[in-house]
């Protein structure tokens, strides 16, 4: 007699590391769905939305997308930033920066990051904490005027593993993965 197997939907928190090894795309920087798309300006100076918006908690964890090095950490506008240089990646242009917004800014008391320029940082390293609003993610080409890139294409997503669960109902959940996008744009 066939045992009937029933099919799992997993909802699972993403993890916060990638095991030290950074990948080809960039890691979502919180767990939240995008609230708010790139819109690419008609010119330099021309209104558009250059970042990509995440939903965030507050105090909810806050990772880096991309292993590098501390470029920038600090206030613009009243928000907290943090700007990462991927150095040693093969998909990012010499120069191109990463750069997460929203973040709250740790008590320098407390155990929490407190990045400073020239540190280095894992994909998927804390590199603070949400401030309750939306946590902006954008890439920027080489130069100070350089453009801002589309961060969408780049974006890894999270996918865990359907399984079959035994009748027993024990089962083992695999942990999510990173999946790249086929072809980064970045270059």
């Amino acid at each position: 007699m066939l045992g009937i197997a029933v099919l799992l939907s997993v909802s699972t928190v993403l993890p916060t590391t990638l095991g030290g090894a950074a990948s080809d795309c960039l890691q979502p920087p919180v767990s939240g769905r995008v609230v708010a798309p790139f819109v690419a300006p008609a010119c330099p100076y021309c209104p558009g939305h250059r970042t990509v918006d995440f939903a965030s908690v507050l105090g909810e964890a806050v990772v880096s997308p991309v292993a590098g090095t501390v470029a920038f950490y600090g206030f613009v506008g009243g928000r907290l930033y943090i700007t990462i240089d991927p150095v040693d990646s093969a998909t990012f242009a010499p120069g191109t920066v990463v750069t997460v917004g929203g973040l709250l800014l740790d008590d320098v008391s407390a155990e929490g990051p407190n990045p400073r320029r020239g540190d280095p940082v894992r994909q998927g390293e804390r590199v603070g904490d949400a401030g309750g609003w939306p946590v902006t993610l954008s890439v920027r080409r080489p130069g100070t005027e350089g453009p801002y890139l589309d961060p969408t294409p780049m974006l890894g997503r999270w996918r865990v593993a359907a399984r079959l669960v035994p009748r027993s109902g024990r089962w083992r959940s695999t942990p999510p993965r990173l999946v790249c996008p086929a072809t980064p744009n970045s270059r």
